[in-house]
């Protein structure tokens, strides 16, 4: 059997180069920050010295006459997250059919390669999940083995969690479990990794090519970021010496944390601040009165306004 396999290669590779400058780029007031209907909030920018680094730097792509839409390699992005520092994007699904004109099956599998960018896939947010019959999928060293909507737990459809820090992951199907003898109600395969919330499934994925077709071959993905360089990437401790001039929290009242998933930290806004801690100036005071008001009548300080509170009682 002569199987089709398409392995994508620098596309999704999202960095192979240097991840910082000798240091920290300061966004400009000509940067865009916004693709289509998708924010780019900084260290993530588009266009030259936008963003922190190669890793980050996003592309605005006109998709059809009028509608842009962000890219990181050919990879789509739908979302970027500071606060739980991830990103969501459309990964490519995997395919394993039967051919009835050439009576051999056909493979269309992809690997997903990060482990020298910012990126690492979450452990917290995905599922491996395959579907079909009579089907054997491999993703790393991992092995996959009454049909109900919604339920993917072993006929028809079934899922494994990922490690954490996963930086890589390619799709292998076993030739010796495939379709040709029940093309006729289940013609192909699908694997592929994916956030757990946008995956449901359905009968009709056995029977029809639907499951593929719904975002033309691609399903949503969730990647956790942080700063990091390959394999020196700085612990939080060691980044905010600033030994190096390129500590990433800019902003007062910011400061670091480790990353949860692989090497590396993120910024946050110090307690009672909010806003992006990558830009200088960029965690302001919060509203909790807006955020938690007080009950009808109450006064609600804020806390750090010197506001005196009195309290009275009776004698």
């Amino acid at each position: 059997m002569e199987a089709h396999f398409l392995l994508l290669g620098l596309g999704l590779v999202l960095l192979l180069a240097a991840q910082h400058a000798p240091a920290v780029a300061i966004p400009g007031p000509e940067c865009q920050t916004k693709c289509g209907e998708v924010d780019i909030p900084y260290p993530f920018g588009i266009g030259d010295n936008c963003s922190l680094s190669t890793g980050f730097n996003a592309i605005c792509q006109e998709v059809q006459r009028g509608v842009y839409k962000p890219f990181l390699g050919n990879v789509e992005l739908l979302n970027i997250s500071l606060i739980n520092g991830t990103i969501r994007e459309l990964n490519h699904i995997s395919t394993y059919c039967y051919n009835s004109s050439s009576g051999m099956m056909d493979a269309d599998t992809w690997y997903y390669d990060v482990r020298l960018s910012p990126y690492r896939f979450s452990d917290v947010h995905h599922k491996f999940p395959v579907i079909g019959c009579n089907t054997l999928t491999y993703i790393k060293d991992r092995n996959l083995i009454d049909l109900t909507n919604g339920s993917c737990s072993g006929m028809g459809c079934c899922q494994t969690a990922i490690p954490k820090g996963m930086g890589y992951y390619q799709v292998g199907f076993d030739s010796g479990f495939n379709t040709s003898q029940i093309w006729s109600f289940s013609r192909c395969s699908y694997a592929m990794l994916m956030e757990v919330e946008a995956f449901n499934f359905s009968i009709a994925y056995l029977s029809t090519t639907k499951f593929n077709d719904t975002n033309t071959g691609r399903a949503p993905v969730v990647m956790a970021w942080a700063i990091r360089n390959g394999t020196m990437s700085l612990g939080c401790d060691e980044a905010k010496l600033n030994k190096m001039g390129t500590y990433a929290c800019l902003s007062s009242n910011s400061g670091c944390v480790d990353s949860r998933n692989g090497p590396g930290y993120l910024c946050n806004c110090s307690q009672g601040y909010e806003g992006n801690p990558y830009v200088r100036d960029g965690c302001h005071d919060a509203d909790e009165c807006k955020n938690s008001p007080c009950p009808s009548g109450g006064v609600c300080p804020q806390h750090n306004r010197r506001i005196p509170l009195f309290v009275s009682s009776r004698t």
